[in-house]
């Protein structure tokens, strides 16, 4: 066996992962300041500071750019999303650090939201003229199911009444959404933390006047 030639494919594919992340990284800054249309992939490799070439040996064109743009980061807001092993046991308090986190990345990634949210990730119809292929379809509907068993354990734990399952599930999105799009309009990040309190209270017990809980 030759270590080096083993060593070679190897670093060739983390050589393409580095130019792919650069690309990706900064179409997200690009689309959020130009918009999809108005950027061009020269804007892309300017601010990757890579040559237009380089972008064309990983993406055939633009819509390529945002589709794995979408997939990327739409993975990683799932993965936020998901129940965690260390997660605490209580319904509420779970809820509360699943939101926490994936308003953090909300905060980390706000140009990608921007975008995301054209493409009807938080439980909203897609704008028109997205741009949303197979997989990114199966990746919004697998977001929305993520909501959906997010309602379907406060169901069971009789943390939530026995309301529409559905109709929960899109509450649940739609209050995440306005948050999210508010923290989009602000000039800078906001803390990730009271945005998912907020999120989690208006959706456990909504915006009647009542005395509020000690934390």
């Amino acid at each position: 066996m030759n270590p080096d030639g083993d060593r070679l494919p190897r670093r060739r594919d983390e050589a393409r992962a580095l130019f792919r992340n650069a690309i990706l990284d900064a179409a997200e800054a690009v689309f959020a300041e130009r918009g999809f249309h108005g950027a061009r992939i020269q804007d892309i490799a300017e601010r990757a500071r890579i040559a237009v070439g380089t972008v064309y040996n990983h993406f055939e064109q633009k819509d390529d750019v945002l589709s794995a743009l979408l997939e990327e980061r739409t993975e990683g807001l799932l993965a936020q999303l998901r129940a965690r092993a260390g997660d605490p046991k209580g319904f509420e308090a779970r809820l509360e650090t699943r939101m926490k986190r994936l308003f953090a990345y909300v905060e980390q990634h706000r140009a990608f939201l921007a975008i995301a949210s054209e493409q009807g990730l938080f439980a909203g119809a897609a704008a028109p003229g997205a741009r949303v292929t197979p997989r990114n379809a199966q990746q919004i509907e697998a977001f929305r199911r993520e909501l959906r068993s997010i309602v379907d354990e406060g169901l069971a734990s009789g943390d939530i009444e026995g309301l529409d399952a559905e109709d929960l599930a899109r509450f649940l999105g739609g209050t995440m959404r306005a948050f999210v799009l508010s923290s989009l309009a602000q000039r800078e990040a906001a803390t990730a933390s009271p945005q998912a309190l907020a999120t989690v209270d208006l959706f456990l017990h909504g915006a009647a006047r009542r005395r509020r809980r000690a934390r």
